[in-house]
């Protein structure tokens, strides 16, 4: 490689690294964010579902049967006897101190009722009555809970087969199905985003914001061919791309037992697919870095830069969401030629090990062409004193 190339290489990233902090945020950034963010949310989302375990709701309960209480104790609901069911306010104040979470009334001779009860009588079913705050979480849970154990106790009444009674395991799904169906929906599209939201931070002031801070012109002045300092912007913007990918990749799959609670287990994907999914990752990250470097060829300032890039931003947004309401990965080769969407649609591919070998090296190398092409026309942009002088 010519030593002009290389040393607007070092130049373009010793302006990138001469502010560390703004440096490391943009690289380490997007990574830790997910890596956080979905930390919280998965911790956020089990204690929703499963409480913290260390409170019980109590319920009160008027004219208590046998047959229920029987079920209360098996199911863990804590049941205390009451004479009468108190005014609504005096049910809010006590659900607000804790002291109960919710009221329930049955009609007296409740198990008898029910035993002689004919549903083709047309006569009116014992009625249970269930009173809770819904704007209290503890009092819907409780809510919940209890008239999940009466649907249970109702359907027991008329139960005439049992389903799925035995001990066999009958869901034959594997870890790897499940891992799959939860990163394709997710992953490529936050991928996708990620790397493009990322490398717009950086790449789109590399060409406009010289123009912007007039230094352009200057450069374009040493004797250093301008194809030479086309081609080492796009160098040094690509390795700055690639480190950007890769903090956001691990960052993904860092955090992703943590969002689904260690439900998922990344384990079931392997060397081979790792190894695809950087190819595909790194063919993408180039073809992502010469599309906003071109577009910021064009511009005359940062901002124009950036407001050229937002319908690109919407595109590539749409692209991701595509790939989660696919049926898996297309068969055709013809998609794999497709700029962006090629990547979508390898990633689900090996995410869902239905990859095919011919469509990941289809994507790859068209991304490759595509690239090339691009700084080819970034090449001839360079050669532009209307575009390179505009200001």
């Amino acid at each position: 490689m010519k030593s002009s190339v290389l040393t607007i290489a070092k130049k373009e990233l010793a302006r990138f690294f001469s502010n560390k902090a703004s440096a490391l945020i943009a690289i380490v950034l997007p990574g830790l964010l997910i890596f956080g963010m979905w930390s919280i949310m998965g911790n956020a989302m089990s204690g929703m579902i499963s409480g913290d375990g260390t409170d019980q709701s109590t319920i009160a309960v008027v004219g208590l049967p046998a047959s229920v209480e029987q079920m209360a104790d098996a199911s863990g609901i804590d049941l205390v006897e009451s004479a009468s069911i108190p005014s609504a306010e005096e049910m809010r104040e006590q659900i607000d101190k804790g002291d109960v979470s919710a009221f329930v009334v049955f009609p007296n001779g409740f198990d008898e009722a029910v035993a002689s009860y004919d549903t083709a009588s047309g006569a009116v079913a014992p009625q249970v009555e269930v009173y809770y705050n819904s704007a209290d979480s503890s009092s819907s849970k409780a809510y919940a809970s209890f008239v999940a154990l009466l649907d249970a106790y109702e359907s027991s009444l008329s139960n005439k087969f049992d389903v799925n009674a035995g001990e066999a395991t009958y869901d034959v799904a594997e870890d790897k199905d499940l891992a799959a169906t939860i990163i394709v929906s997710i992953v490529p599209m936050l991928l996708l985003i990620l790397l493009f939201s990322g490398c717009m931070s950086v790449a789109s002031e590399a060409v406009a914001g010289e123009k912007e801070r007039g230094t352009m012109a200057t450069m374009l002045a040493t004797p250093i061919k301008r194809s030479d300092i086309a081609l080492g912007k796009i160098l040094a913007l690509a390795l700055i791309g690639l480190a950007i990918a890769a903090s956001s990749a691990i960052g993904i799959f860092a955090s992703l037992p943590n969002l689904t609670q260690g439900e998922l287990d990344i384990n079931v994907y392997g060397a081979p697919e790792y190894l695809l999914l950087a190819l595909v990752i790194f063919s993408t990250t180039l073809l992502i870095v010469m599309l906003i470097t071109v577009v910021s060829a064009l511009a005359k300032t940062t901002k124009e830069a950036q407001l050229y890039l937002t319908p690109l931003m919407i595109v590539v947004m749409v692209i991701g969401l595509l790939g989660m309401f696919g049926d898996g990965a297309k068969p055709e080769l013809g998609y794999y030629f497709i700029p962006l969407y090629n990547s979508v649609q390898c990633m689900i591919g090996i995410f869902t090990f239905d990859f095919q070998p011919a469509a990941v090296v289809t994507c790859v190398a068209s991304n490759l062409v595509y690239t090339g092409i691009g700084i080819y026309v970034l090449q001839k942009m360079f050669k532009s004193e209307r575009l390179m002088f505009a200001r």
